[in-house]
């Protein structure tokens, strides 16, 4: 939504409750009576309040220990979060043990006074009563924001009363915690008192199963801890010493695949000159011993041959010295294979000895599980008995005490200005509500009113623009014809530029269509839809056009009158061809207009304009003339508008803005719609200028106001109409 469409709508909400301002204001000025009676006739009434300090809980004279052993009671009070007991003490305040508690500080025959309750005018109703239960709504609780500093107000009629009694309530809900405090203490003495004889016997209990544990299992003590380190140093040293078997079995492991790996086919195998590791006397002289017989073999060979006898010698040498080297190794590989051997027995001895010590262990440790269960058993009972046995012998002590954590801050003083009735905020309470009921009777006056209220929603419901607004008037006694405007001594000078303004607006509104014929009708009877098509025919001929009216309204017609001719003759009687068309003119009426009447009134006057006879009329008329206007009936009655419309170039709808209902004028619309006849426009008819405020919004801009549209002294005559 644009902004102009934002100040039309608010433009027409304002109007809308300047059409009901009496209305509006009548029911205002009811409902601010109504509430200024009823806020003269309210009582006043009092408010007086005391300020408290409510601590969390008072000093604990029994010692910091004795929560472990307080009563279910308080056990559950310390549970609880610090919002819940201030929650809890707001409702203990207001509580009705509480107010019972301030009535007793009463006498009996000053309660009613008090609750300011007259017992001598209604005897019955007093005794039927529950003063406690009064009370109770009178009393006010507000903490503030630290919680802990609470505001107990009570309101009453007399200023002194509603003192007296905050002050009682602050008294009596002190008295009420003492009291309980005082309760719960002589319950937590003999809560104590059995809990020691019960102590007592769970201590004996638990010793004498701790002794019986120790004789059953003949240990002391200490043997545990120093059969666990005992232990704990066996396991550690097996694990070392296993340790270091597993490297030395892995390295012997090794050594054995690494000889076995010899190839002893190739005595140029590298590992054959690593023996000499394990023996490196024998090693190494083999090895020099086997590099000599080579070399020989290499220079014998050259200079003997291979089968010479020193060749095969040194050949089978070699051999030999070969046989050593395989015979050496093998005697390597099988030590190392009987220490592997003996090393996996050893090994298999200690992990057995090193489960063995862990079970062990793992037996203890169960052990002391049991004996320490059972020891702290005995120290934890020993300790619950030592507690309950001291704080037995104090709690008659402390219920004796008077130690409260609650105190009173600022006592209530007597207030001098009441609380209620809170004289602005029912007026404007009242005023609002008067706003609100006076707009709701505005809103529903105006949703059943079926009138319209502006032009936009004649445009908005035909989807049409309204092609003219003709002001209401009244010709002179010596004008030419009473309903014509065009008269040289009419003096109708808003009506004459309303009618040009209407013969424009059709012309801009279909710039491109050619609207030879025109048909103008209404909604319902006496909608000016008559007076309407007469005038805008004289506009036309003023301006020169070829113009000529066609009544086309053979039920109640009535151009004959407005231009005070015969209706002997007309348009019945050429249809039926009693007369040609030259005999129905009446030519040159008025400026040049030349005019047909309905003549005789025919009992079916809708057989004749569906006739074709009244569609080669239409058409010769249209020939001959520049404009023609045809007057037809009201579309709701009949059918007649809907019958020739179709002859037409298209139709004007004339309206009563004031007296035509929207319903319909919307029913009409959508008929024709459907029919699928042109409809041009709208003409908003017989607007009296003297309301011209209440459809003053059109487009923006109020046409009447404009001096361009009216000669200097026809905007004199208006000015002394309107605000006569």
């Amino acid at each position: 939504m644009n902004e102009q469409e934002r100040e039309i709508d608010l433009l027409e909400i304002l109007n809308l409750f300047k059409r009901h301002i009496y209305l509006f204001a009548a029911i205002i000025i009811i409902v601010m009576t109504f509430a200024a009676a009823q806020l003269y006739r309210m009582k006043k009434i009092y408010s007086s309040t005391v300020t408290i300090e409510i601590e969390p809980q008072a000093t604990n004279v029994l010692g910091g220990d004795m929560e472990l052993v307080k009563s279910g009671i308080n056990a559950q009070e310390n549970s609880i979060s610090s919002k819940d007991y201030y929650t809890a003490q707001y409702e203990i305040i207001k509580s009705r043990a509480v107010s019972q508690k301030v009535l007793e500080t009463i006498p009996n025959d000053k309660i009613h006074e008090y609750l300011g309750f007259d017992s001598e005018r209604f005897p019955e109703e007093y005794n039927s009563i529950d003063p406690v239960s009064i009370l109770q709504d009178k009393i006010t609780v507000e903490p503030q924001k630290s919680n802990n500093i609470v505001r107990i107000s009570v309101e009453n009629a007399d200023p002194e009363k509603a003192a007296f009694l905050a002050n009682a309530v602050a008294s009596s809900y002190i008295e009420f915690n003492l009291e309980k405090k005082y309760f719960e203490t002589k319950d937590a003495a003999k809560w104590l008192v059995d809990q020691s004889l019960s102590l007592k016997q769970n201590l004996e209990n638990s010793e004498m199963a701790l002794f019986e544990f120790k004789e059953s299992n003949n240990v002391l003590a200490t043997t545990f801890e120093a059969k666990q380190d005992l232990l704990a140093r066996q396991i550690s040293k097996l694990t070392g010493i296993l340790t270091d078997q597993e490297i030395r079995r892995n390295a012997l492991t090794s050594k054995i695949e690494e000889y076995s790996r010899i190839d002893f086919n190739n005595p140029d195998d590298a590992l054959f000159y690593e023996l000499s590791k394990e023996n490196n006397a024998i090693g190494n002289m083999m090895k020099l011993k086997y590099l000599e017989v080579i070399s020989k073999i290499d220079e014998s060979m050259q200079v003997y041959g291979e089968k010479h006898p020193k060749v095969v010698a040194l050949l089978a040498e070699k051999g030999n010295i070969e046989t050593s080297f395989r015979n050496e190794i093998t005697g390597i590989v099988n030590s190392y294979s009987l220490s592997l051997k003996i090393l996996d027995n050893e090994m298999k001895k200690n992990r057995r000895m090193l489960a063995e010590t862990q079970e062990e262990a793992t037996n203890l440790k169960k052990l002391e599980i049991n004996y320490s269960k059972l020891r702290r058993e005995v120290e934890t009972n020993k300790k619950l008995y030592d507690i309950v046995l001291e704080r037995s012998k104090k709690a008659d002590l402390s219920a004796l005490l008077k130690n409260n954590n609650i105190r009173i801050i600022d006592r209530a003083l007597v207030p001098k200005v009441p609380v209620k009735p809170n004289k602005q905020t029912i007026l404007l309470t009242g005023f609002v509500i008067a706003l609100v009921l006076a707009s709701l009777a505005v809103f529903l006056v105006e949703f059943f009113d079926t009138k319209f209220k502006s032009f936009k929603e004649v445009e908005t419901i035909s989807q049409k623009p309204v092609l003219g607004i003709i002001p209401k008037f009244q010709q002179t006694e010596d004008s030419d014809f009473k309903e014509i405007v065009f008269g040289e001594k009419s003096g109708q000078g808003l009506a004459v530029e309303a009618f040009r303004t209407l013969r424009t607006n059709i012309k801009l509104s279909n710039p491109d269509s050619k609207l030879g014929v025109m048909l103008v009708t209404s909604c319902v009877p006496h909608e000016g839809k008559t007076v309407v098509a007469s005038n805008l025919a004289a506009s036309y001929s003023v301006a020169g056009k070829k113009a000529i009216i066609v009544d086309a309204d053979m039920r109640k017609p009535r151009v004959h009158e407005i231009f005070g001719l015969s209706n002997e003759k007309g348009l019945s009687t050429l249809i039926v061809g009693e007369h040609s068309m030259d005999e129905v003119i009446h030519r040159n009426v008025c400026e040049g207009l030349d005019v047909v009447t309905a003549g005789m009134i025919p009992p079916n006057p809708a057989e004749l304009l569906e006739s074709g006879r009244m569609a080669d009329i239409m058409k010769c008329f249209s020939e001959k003339y520049d404009v023609v206007i045809v007057d037809s009936p009201p579309l709701t009655p009949v059918s007649d508008a809907a019958i020739i419309a179709p002859l037409t170039d298209g139709m004007i709808i004339a309206l009563n803005i004031g007296n035509t209902p929207r319903d319909i004028f919307k029913s009409v619309v959508q008929n024709i719609v459907r029919s699928g006849i042109s409809i041009l426009g709208t003409v908003v008819n017989n607007i009296d200028l003297r309301q011209e405020r209440k459809f003053k919004s059109y487009s923006g801009y109020s046409y009447y106001n404009s001096s361009y549209c009216i000669s200097e002294e026809d905007e004199k005559i208006f000015k002394k109409k309107k605000f006569s």
